[in-house]
């Protein structure tokens, strides 16, 4: 139990990435890219790379590991290569579960009318298993859950937001943001979304996200937020 909270008052929407914000995952990938990268490139990532590469699409981390953009094929494979690692890893760590609060609080949101969307890095592939893990479609409309399509410019591009935004049909300076990563702030930030929550779930640089301009807050988990 939190003693801090915070009363939070929401125009319009709000809007959560999802790994690291509502499944709190991001060792988990770390893992698998480490995986990844110990066979690519004879090292695991260091910390400060998955700071830096934490909210990026698979294509951005791949490139960073192998140092070139590879063909299309190949960059498909070794995105799906990944992915099975990770999902093995969380199959490994089951019962999973989304972040502490966040039930209540999209409970709350039901009552009040206010929509919610998911803005995340994550591919289809592991869409349809959170779908599956989380009955995730229960909880936010399929069609408000924006995910990466392999077109659509990677946070810290503003891109993604735009785009939840647009789903909802709600302009960004009505909407609140939670995000763990920094490039998630910065691209949130971008797309002019009126109120940014940083969420300091394990393995997200807290100091960093807690310093940068734009945020309102950090959270430790989704019970402190209390809607109004």
């Amino acid at each position: 139990m939190y003693a801090r909270w915070y009363r939070l008052r929401t125009d319009k929407a709000l809007i959560f990435d999802f790994n690291g914000t509502l499944f709190w995952d991001s060792d988990y990938h770390r893992e698998a890219w480490s995986s990844v990268s110990v066979l690519y490139r004879g090292k695991p990532l260091s910390l400060s790379e998955s700071y830096y590469l934490n909210g990026r699409t698979n294509a951005e981390t791949i490139v960073y590991i192998l140092g070139y953009m590879p063909e299309k094929k190949e960059l498909e494979r070794l995105g799906e290569e990944k992915e099975l690692l990770y999902r093995t890893i969380c199959i490994r760590n089951r019962p999973l579960r989304l972040a502490p609060g966040f039930l209540d609080l999209a409970a709350r949101a039901k009552q009040l009318n206010i929509p919610m969307a998911i803005a995340t890095s994550a591919g289809k592939s592991n869409i349809e298993q959170y779908k599956k893990w989380f009955d995730l479609c229960n909880l936010i409309a399929e069609d408000l859950i924006i995910y990466d399509n392999g077109v659509r410019k990677s946070k810290p591009e503003p891109d993604i937001y735009l785009d939840a935004c647009k789903a909802l049909g709600i302009e960004p300076a009505l909407c609140t943001v939670f995000e763990d990563t920094k490039a998630g702030i910065l691209s949130a930030k971008s797309a002019g979304i009126g109120t940014i929550w940083a969420v300091a779930s394990p393995g997200s640089d807290r100091e960093t996200m807690q310093a940068m301009e734009g945020v309102h807050g950090l959270i430790d988990e989704f019970s402190q937020v209390k809607l109004q």
